[in-house]
């Protein structure tokens, strides 16, 4: 099925924003062009939403009098997550999964999502794919069943197999081997962690994938950073290009690339590098992640910061994102021997637990040993003894039952200084 009259089925303008997207990227080269149009999506919000404006106060003399805001002050400043007359009838309602602390809940109005749909075909189609071609995705499944069936029949319907990137032990591996032999993938997309583990895995049988599987052409890497060298290991391993796409789901695609440099989203973003006092760094100056997403109508996030760090430099006559700083996932290692990514586990069942129970926060897991796990719940009010016997269910489950676990409830969960910290972490050499 063509993967744009699928989401024209769901009610997204798909043709407008294929339009619109090529007259955006014709503009996108010139610097007036980024100038008008972070104003003008200054002035829909200011106009638009009575709690940003009051947020704001009066309209700035220049761009750089504008806050800078971020999750914290969108909450405590209760500015609401669509305009005060909703200009359009439907948005798409989502929430972050949290990896700076509660998630946050916000909206987009279908053409600025469908418009990211178009920027996404634009650097696939120059990374040499297109959304209907055979993907290999490396996801991991939901635990609920009802998730689960949700998100089986978008792969179904989307043409793309879904890998389970749980549980990385070797016989998993194997698994995932033998299915590269039996179909034939055109690009691989994934987390970054059970990617460079898998491309390990062919590296110590001498394998190149390329080799066994012709029809593969390219590896897209997301959400998570890997480093220069785990980017030439699966690019020798892999035997393809691998890139790395690089955004925020709130705020949209920030940049695609590869080999440590990414083209940044002009044509729909407002990309700035600000230091600690939010001003502009200097070219090749590591900063703050600021974002003005230039046509969303749904929440205001002007000059948003996503708590990532990086830089932008000038390279053969055009900018590029450099230098970032984001996250890596760490391993969970299980007295059985099996090794699981300990970040994408614990989402999981806390997704599941968020069903039954609505009050947390935040979490984070801590692994002490081998067998010895520290779960660590921010919530509304203390885990009622049901509600911690639930959630110690569902990580046993998750761990096989195969660990001690202790829920502790804590006021405050310790952050690093960018405002992140890892839900995940061992506190232990590996076995």
């Amino acid at each position: 099925m063509d993967f744009f009259r699928l989401l024209k089925w769901t009610g997204f303008p798909v043709n407008e924003a294929g339009r619109l997207f090529k007259e955006y990227k014709r503009e996108a080269h010139d610097p007036a062009y980024l100038e008008r149009q972070k104003w003008a999506a200054l002035e829909y919000h200011y106009q638009a939403n009575t709690s940003f404006r009051h947020f704001i106060g009066d309209w700035p003399a220049s761009w750089e009098e504008l806050p800078v805001l971020n999750k914290r002050l969108i909450r405590e400043h209760a500015i609401t997550r669509v305009p005060d007359q909703n200009a359009y009838p439907k948005y798409y309602h989502r929430a972050t999964s949290g990896s700076t602390g509660k998630p946050f809940a916000y909206a987009l109005d279908y053409l600025s999502h469908a418009l990211t749909w178009r920027l996404l075909e634009d650097r696939y189609r120059s990374a040499g794919v297109g959304f209907n071609d055979l993907q290999a995705r490396f996801f991991g499944f939901p635990l609920s069943r009802r998730s689960r069936i949700t998100e089986g029949l978008k792969d179904r319907l989307s043409n793309r197999v879904r890998f389970n990137t749980i549980d990385l032990s070797e016989s998993v591996l194997e698994s995932w081997l033998d299915a590269f032999r039996r179909r034939p993938f055109v690009y691989i997309y994934g987390y970054a962690y059970p990617l460079v583990t898998f491309a390990h895995f062919l590296d110590k049988k001498g394998l190149v994938l390329k080799v066994l599987l012709p029809t593969l052409q390219t590896v897209i890497v997301t959400s998570e950073m890997c480093s220069l060298e785990e980017m030439a290991l699966m690019e020798r391993v892999y035997g393809v290009p691998v890139y790395n796409e690089y955004g925020a789901s709130e705020a949209g695609i920030v940049g695609f690339g590869r080999n440590g440099r990414w083209k940044l989203s002009n044509e729909l973003m407002l990309t700035e590098i600000l230091d600690e006092q939010n001003r502009p760094c200097a070219r090749g100056e590591v900063g703050k992640v600021v974002l003005t997403p230039l046509y969303n109508r749904g929440t205001p996030l002007i000059r948003y910061e996503i708590g990532d760090m990086a830089a932008l430099e000038e390279l053969d006559g055009q900018l590029w994102l450099t230098h970032l700083q984001g996250r890596v996932e760490e391993m969970a290692w299980l007295p059985s021997g099996k090794k699981v990514a300990g970040d994408t586990l614990f989402l999981y069942v806390f997704k599941a637990f968020s069903e039954y129970c609505k009050v947390v926060n935040e979490y984070k897991v801590l692994q002490i040993a081998p067998e010895r796990f520290v779960v660590q719940v921010a919530s509304e009010r203390p885990l009622l003894a049901e509600e911690k016997d639930r959630l110690r269910r569902l990580c046993l489950q998750a761990l096989d039952f195969a660990a001690e676990l202790e829920i502790k409830n804590e006021a405050v969960l310790e952050r690093t200084l960018m405002g992140k910290f890892k839900r995940f972490e061992r506190k232990f050499e590996g076995l």
